[in-house]
């Protein structure tokens, strides 16, 4: 069975040729099918799924690189590659009948979805009637099993948040991924009309909120029973450190070739560019290091973790490492000149990603402050997902 270093060492022999075809992955808004194919041969989709279904079940540091590195090249190709490996992990919800066939005898599960629930889910004999729309489904040109949340309705009780899982011929995917950043990740709309779905693809997603997951439970290793906010805080915040180590060299590329367009000098020979440029490559290192202590802080104790105490102070954690790197990759478009936002540039392509990933719902710093402010003074929290 492959190992952590045999996984990232067939990371490294892609990572060319994905970067290779970031242009094409961003005229057609997703990534390849030869991308996915050949992070399918590597095992590298299999890394978070759990043994007893063939996987490698390896660890969240391991996942954690894997998306640094692959994000570092292409950040649409690492926030696919990120969400296909962790529907190993987020699928897991589901009763056992439910896992063994999403998975289908395979050691990897092609999903996506959306955490924002839909409110049409209807329970009926044996399932539920879902009928809705939501966006944001990142992976939707890969992926041939779909997730979803909605709220269901008792007649005696508050509605039920719950999360559905959906083949691929039940859903369909619009063409609304038109916007100026992570293009290639096809994060597109879902509409779903009275699809019916079995029990055994329903689960409810309050207890994977809170780390008790019944279908989680079915699976020894401690990283299944993490919680879903700090699990998801894995999947989206390796990206944005990788695609500012991705910024950081494409600075330092840039500070070599680049020439003042009046003066003639270069940049190379400039000390604030020097400086600049020593600092963009110092908060990378800063970056990955505050990532590690995130993911170990996660890990070390599931039960602590579990605490909605310590699932918003991570919240609000990723939040700060991502803010923190989306305003140094600003800080350093203030040395790279106007080429440097061409079109043909690498820099522009970090720049655009980073600004655009960074507004994920779940980054907001102020939401999170809010939460670890609120629960600090003794105050309620509104925040659903804590």
């Amino acid at each position: 069975m492959a190992t952590s270093y045999d996984i990232l060492a067939r990371v490294d022999e892609i990572l060319p040729r994905i970067a290779a075809r970031n242009d094409e992955a961003d005229g057609e808004g997703q990534i390849q099918d030869e991308t996915v194919q050949e992070l399918i041969d590597a095992e590298i989709l299999s890394t978070l799924a759990p043994k007893a279904y063939g996987g490698l079940e390896l660890d969240l540091q391991t996942f954690s690189r894997i998306v640094q590195r692959v994000s570092a090249v292409s950040p649409s190709a690492g926030w696919v590659c990120s969400f296909l490996m962790g529907a190993s992990w987020r699928l897991l919800i589901f009763p056992r009948e439910g896992q063994e066939e999403i998975f289908g005898g395979r050691s990897y599960v092609l999903g996506a979805g959306a955490a924002a629930p839909i409110f049409d889910v209807k329970k009926v004999d044996g399932g539920f009637l879902l009928t809705g729309q939501t966006a944001w489904n990142s992976g939707s040109s890969a992926a041939d099993w779909f997730q979803m949340n909605g709220f269901v309705k008792g007649d005696d009780r508050p509605p039920t948040l719950m999360m559905f899982a959906m083949p691929r011929e039940d859903v369909t995917i619009l063409d609304t991924w038109h916007i100026l950043g992570m293009k290639g990740t096809a994060s597109r709309d879902l509409v779903v009309e009275n699809v019916f779905v079995p029990e055994r693809r329903a689960a409810s997603f309050t207890g994977a909120l809170n780390g008790e997951s019944e279908g989680h439970r079915l699976h020894n290793n401690p990283m299944y029973h993490i919680p879903f906010v700090p699990f998801a805080m894995c999947e989206v915040v390796p990206v944005i450190v990788g695609t500012h180590r991705g910024a950081s060299g494409a600075l330092v590329d840039r500070t070599r070739e680049r020439m003042g367009t009046l003066s003639g000098a270069r940049a190379i020979d400039k000390v604030p560019a020097q400086i600049r440029m020593a600092q963009g490559i110092a908060r990378s290192d800063m970056a990955e290091q505050m990532l590690t202590a995130m993911i170990d802080r996660i890990t070390s104790n599931v039960s602590d973790t579990a605490e909605p105490t310590n699932r918003a102070a991570i919240k609000l954690q990723a939040a700060m490492i991502s803010d923190f790197c989306l305003n140094s990759v600003n800080e350093m478009a203030r040395s790279v000149g106007g080429d440097a936002f061409r079109n043909e540039a690498a820099f522009q392509r970090y720049f655009r990603d980073i600004n655009t990933v960074s507004r994920h719902a779940f980054l907001d710093p102020d939401t999170a402050g809010e939460s670890v402010g609120k629960m600090t003074l003794g105050l309620p929290v509104s925040d659903p997902m804590i």
